[in-house]
């Protein structure tokens, strides 16, 4: 392994020091390759404006909900618009956010134990964000979570 790093390190060296011997030594001009680096009209992607602006998503909404929930299924922060509470039969967390039919597939969410070492996953039922924390050996436990929700179409 040390055999493999060190003609790594030896030939990336090399590489940098031909490149640079073909710099003029103490010369004050400097390279411009902004033009060589700029996407060809082919290569642009939607996010550098080539697509038009109905195929980008509209960031300036922000999130529809967001918040912390207690292992107990009790709202601690967040917005107003939403509430929570622990299904102990399923061992879910169950959200309803008002004036939202929540659908997985419609919506994008991050969700983040919180002082845990939990696993979470969401999924939706009756248009409610579902979400399932599991500890390390696959068990579902409660934890406290918190999560941020987009609108994705």
């Amino acid at each position: 392994m040390k055999i493999i790093i060190a003609f790594f390190a030896a030939t990336v060296f090399a590489a940098a020091a031909a490149s640079d011997s073909k710099a003029q030594v103490g010369a004050t001009a400097s390279r411009d390759d902004s033009a060589a680096l700029a996407p060809s009209a082919s290569e642009a992607t939607d996010s550098q404006g080539e697509a038009g602006s109905e195929s980008l998503a509209d960031v300036s909404s922000g999130p529809i909900a967001f918040g912390v929930i207690a292992s107990n299924g009790q709202k601690q922060s967040g917005t107003t618009n939403w509430s929570s509470a622990y299904n102990a039969t399923y061992k879910r967390y169950e959200i309803a956010i008002m004036g939202q039919n929540y659908y997985y597939l419609t919506f994008s969410t991050l969700v983040t134990p919180t002082g845990d070492s939990r696993f979470c996953r969401t999924d939706s039922v009756g248009g409610k964000l579902l979400i399932y924390c599991y500890d390390q050996s696959g068990a579902v436990q409660p934890a406290r979570v918190a999560f941020t929700t987009f609108k994705a179409s």
